[in-house]
């Protein structure tokens, strides 16, 4: 068995069992709104995608992987970059964002695609205006976010938005939120276009 395959069959295995163990802890807590939230979402299509690798040719999974790799490093980020720093100051400690229930889906996923992207992907495939599309994803998420809020349905604790920068009251305004949110569609963007130049390497030989 290759090297690929033993990487991309450890991500799919590592998701399956992340998957399981958080949306087993998060139903206690909201149920089936468990699956409104974007880190349940990114995983899934980390599941599907390299599902998919073991199914269809390697060619088409890799415009496939483009997709999915973005939603599930962002899902990393806020790990690593907002739920590290919140949990040092209510907690004192960054001992409990590694859970197995928690790690498996914030933290190791995205640092294994994204070695998988960096090392296996066929470079030379993506074109300039694929960070435009790898958008698609979020925009898609955020509108269904707003759609099911507008019927009024509480995600849990009376919250209508499973995420606090999607919310007025939260945020204080629809300004804040529209500020918030073109900021990380920038900094998604931003990451994007990294992506893009990590795979601008030399065409690989057939």
């Amino acid at each position: 068995m290759s090297k690929e395959k033993i990487l991309k069959g450890l991500i799919l295995l590592v998701c399956i069992v992340g998957l399981y163990l958080h949306i087993k802890t998060g139903f206690k807590i909201y149920g089936y709104a468990i699956f409104y939230f974007f880190t349940v979402l990114s995983n899934i299509a980390v599941f599907f995608c390299y599902l998919l690798y073991f199914i269809i040719p390697k060619k088409n999974n890799i415009i496939i992987q483009g997709y999915i790799l973005e939603p599930i490093l962002l899902t990393g980020m806020i790990n690593w970059f907002i739920l590290v720093p919140t949990s040092i100051k209510y907690y004192g400690s960054i001992l409990p964002l590694f859970n197995p229930s928690n790690f498996f889906v914030h933290g190791l996923i995205p640092i294994l695609v994204l070695l998988d992207w960096v090392i296996f992907s066929e470079k030379g495939i993506c074109r300039k205006y694929d960070p435009l599309k790898w958008c698609v994803f979020p925009i898609v998420y955020s509108i269904l976010i707003y759609v099911r809020a507008s019927f009024g349905n509480a995600v849990f604790n009376g919250a209508l938005y499973p995420y606090p920068f999607y919310s007025p009251h939260d945020m204080g305004n629809w300004d804040n939120v529209a500020i918030c949110l073109i900021l990380l569609s920038v900094i998604y963007l931003f990451v994007g276009y990294i992506l893009y130049w990590l795979n601008r390497g030399k065409v690989q030989k057939k």
